[in-house]
């Protein structure tokens, strides 16, 4: 081979390695990043802390949880609300009940006889026994229906269950199909009897197609604790118009800010844990008086509009003002001035009081 041909081969073998290395270069530069999402992080909301997270990765960045405004993991902050309904009757083994210091919110409402019933939501972490699980009233599905909760129940009033029909309410009776999800304890008398868990309400969920949907209601505004210097240590004292057996105090817990309950005189505890419910915020909601309906003395509650509350949190309470517009909005706290409300992150109870009945709060008297 002459030199010429040499040097021609040399260089042609160069060409080729060089448009190699060139042309890998060039296809890795024109690759884009890998599901990579990227928030911008100035921006702020009412209910959650910005991430920024691989798709495909656990993310170790908390959010505000919508209903509570706990800071959990990103895939538990928006799970689609229960709401169950709880008794709380003074008889018939009902106290202690299972499940109620896992609820996010709560809300307390006298029905017939003077007795007051729960409606819990849960968007977090659930209970392993949930009861006992009783009827339904009207006044209750317009607190549902601010979350578009999946409505369980042992049936209903006739008129609550005509609106769960007509509203198209995600319904899940222990009366009907549902019952699956249900079981009754056995060391217990019926009706007092009947309770739900955490593993058999997870499959409802499932099975109704809301564990991976993400519920869509507005969320209250949260904030850090902020202990005042001088809590008041007085009880904040409800009397729903229905004697001493359905009382409650609260009292501020400065350990732990937040306000142990008793109801009818005793402190009220959770069958599960053994310890009493103690929420970060209470709320008192005052509301005009009942209305009977039907025949068997039950009685419904105008819960949709406006009116005084007194919201109790960091160990004082203040005056404010609560609204609703209609039944699917969300009720919104109000200080006195007309702004919202910033609540504790946790455990919220609300109490349905009538204006017959009677509130003696700390600092601010008797109402």
């Amino acid at each position: 081979m002459t030199l010429n041909k040499k040097l021609g081969l040399i260089a042609g073998v160069v060409t080729i390695m060089a448009c190699a290395v060139w042309g890998g270069i060039l296809y890795i530069a024109m690759q884009a990043p890998v599901d990579l999402v990227t928030t911008d992080k100035t921006s702020t909301t009412e209910t959650s802390t910005t991430v920024v997270t691989d798709q495909n990765q656990p993310s170790d960045e908390l959010v505000a949880r919508r209903i509570d405004g706990v800071l959990v993991p990103t895939d538990q902050a928006n799970l689609w609300p229960l709401g169950i309904m709880i008794e709380n009757a003074a008889f018939g083994g009902v106290r202690p009940q299972s499940g109620l210091s896992f609820a996010q919110v709560v809300y307390e409402v006298p029905v017939e006889a003077g007795i007051t019933r729960f409606i819990a939501f849960f968007s977090g972490d659930l209970p392993d026994a949930l009861g006992p699980v009783r009827s339904a009233r009207p006044t209750f599905l317009e607190f549902n229906s601010e979350y578009d909760g999946l409505f369980a129940h042992a049936g209903g009033s006739p008129e609550a269950m005509q609106a769960v029909d007509g509203l198209s309410v995600r319904d899940l009776s222990a009366l009907g199909a549902e019952a699956k999800y249900f079981y009754r304890n056995s060391t217990l008398v019926a009706p007092h009897n009947l309770f739900t868990s955490g593993t058999l309400l997870t499959q409802a969920r499932q099975d109704k197609g809301l564990a991976q949907s993400l519920p869509i209601y507005e969320s209250w505004l949260f904030k850090d604790d902020t202990p005042v210097a001088q809590p008041s240590l007085a009880p904040l004292s409800i009397d729903f118009g229905s004697g001493p057996l359905y009382a409650v105090d609260y009292t501020y817990n400065p350990t732990t800010n937040s306000y142990d309950r008793k109801n009818g005189g005793d402190p009220q505890t959770d069958a599960i844990t053994g310890q009493v419910i103690s929420p970060k915020v209470v709320i008192v909601q005052m509301v005009p008086p009942g209305v009977l309906t039907g025949t068997e003395g039950r009685i419904n509650y105008a819960v949709t509009g406006n009116g005084t509350a007194y919201i109790a949190q960091d160990g004082a309470v203040i005056a404010g003002q609560w609204s609703k517009t209609d039944r699917q909005s969300r009720t919104i706290y109000r200080d006195a001035t007309g702004n919202k409300l910033s609540l504790n992150r946790g455990a919220i109870w609300i109490s349905i009081v009538p204006t017959t009945g009677k509130v003696i709060l700390p600092n601010i008297g008797t109402n």
